[in-house]
Protein backbone atom coordinates (compact mmCIF):
# COMPACT_ATOMS: atom_id res chain seq x y z
CA UNK A 1 0.00 0.00 0.00
CA UNK A 2 0.92 3.40 -1.15
CA UNK A 3 1.72 5.92 1.81
CA UNK A 4 2.44 9.57 0.97
CA UNK A 5 3.36 12.48 3.68
CA UNK A 6 3.18 16.59 2.16
CA UNK A 7 6.69 18.10 3.04
CA UNK A 8 7.83 21.46 2.90
CA UNK A 9 11.68 21.62 2.35
CA UNK A 10 14.09 24.07 3.18
CA UNK A 11 17.74 24.35 1.77
CA UNK A 12 20.62 26.66 2.78
CA UNK A 13 24.26 26.94 2.48
CA UNK A 14 27.46 27.77 4.54
CA UNK A 15 29.40 29.51 1.85
CA UNK A 16 33.01 30.45 2.69
CA UNK A 17 34.66 33.18 -0.29
CA UNK A 18 31.86 31.55 -2.61
CA UNK A 19 32.67 28.31 -1.50
CA UNK A 20 29.72 25.46 -0.08
CA UNK A 21 31.33 24.83 3.65
CA UNK A 22 28.23 22.94 4.64
CA UNK A 23 24.83 22.39 3.54
CA UNK A 24 21.51 22.31 5.82
CA UNK A 25 18.24 20.95 4.78
CA UNK A 26 14.99 21.12 6.50
CA UNK A 27 11.80 19.07 6.62
CA UNK A 28 8.06 19.93 7.82
CA UNK A 29 5.52 17.69 7.82
CA UNK A 30 2.64 20.10 6.63
CA UNK A 31 0.05 17.66 8.44
CA UNK A 32 1.92 17.35 11.56
CA UNK A 33 4.32 20.29 11.50
CA UNK A 34 5.91 19.34 14.88
CA UNK A 35 7.58 16.39 12.95
CA UNK A 36 10.74 18.29 11.38
CA UNK A 37 13.78 17.51 10.69
CA UNK A 38 17.09 19.07 10.18
CA UNK A 39 20.22 17.34 8.38
CA UNK A 40 23.88 19.17 8.32
CA UNK A 41 25.96 17.77 6.51
CA UNK A 42 29.99 19.30 5.49
CA UNK A 43 30.86 20.01 1.89
CA UNK A 44 34.32 20.57 2.28
CA UNK A 45 35.53 19.33 5.74
CA UNK A 46 38.79 21.37 5.31
CA UNK A 47 36.98 24.55 4.49
CA UNK A 48 34.60 24.01 7.20
CA UNK A 49 37.44 22.94 10.08
CA UNK A 50 38.68 26.19 9.40
CA UNK A 51 35.70 28.31 9.33
CA UNK A 52 33.58 26.32 12.44
CA UNK A 53 32.64 29.27 13.90
CA UNK A 54 31.18 31.07 10.98
CA UNK A 55 29.53 27.54 9.78
CA UNK A 56 28.15 27.34 13.39
CA UNK A 57 26.69 30.50 13.08
CA UNK A 58 24.96 30.26 10.33
CA UNK A 59 23.73 26.57 11.18
CA UNK A 60 22.09 28.55 14.32
CA UNK A 61 20.43 31.25 11.71
CA UNK A 62 19.25 28.26 9.91
CA UNK A 63 17.48 26.41 12.47
CA UNK A 64 16.23 29.38 13.60
CA UNK A 65 14.25 29.94 10.17
CA UNK A 66 12.92 26.39 9.91
CA UNK A 67 11.71 26.86 13.96
CA UNK A 68 9.88 30.21 13.56
CA UNK A 69 8.08 28.82 10.17
CA UNK A 70 7.61 25.76 12.07
CA UNK A 71 5.59 28.03 14.51
CA UNK A 72 3.96 29.83 12.18
CA UNK A 73 2.39 26.35 10.58
CA UNK A 74 1.27 25.68 14.29
CA UNK A 75 -0.30 28.66 14.76
CA UNK A 76 -2.19 28.90 12.10
CA UNK A 77 -3.38 24.80 12.36
CA UNK A 78 -4.60 26.18 16.33
CA UNK A 79 -6.29 28.97 14.37
CA UNK A 80 -7.66 26.60 11.98
CA UNK A 81 -9.05 24.60 14.90
CA UNK A 82 -10.72 27.35 16.54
Amino acid sequence: MLTTKKTIMITGTSTIDGVAAERYRAEIDQENPEDTAIIATQSNKTLYKENRATCREDRAAFEEYVYTLQEEMLASDEESKS
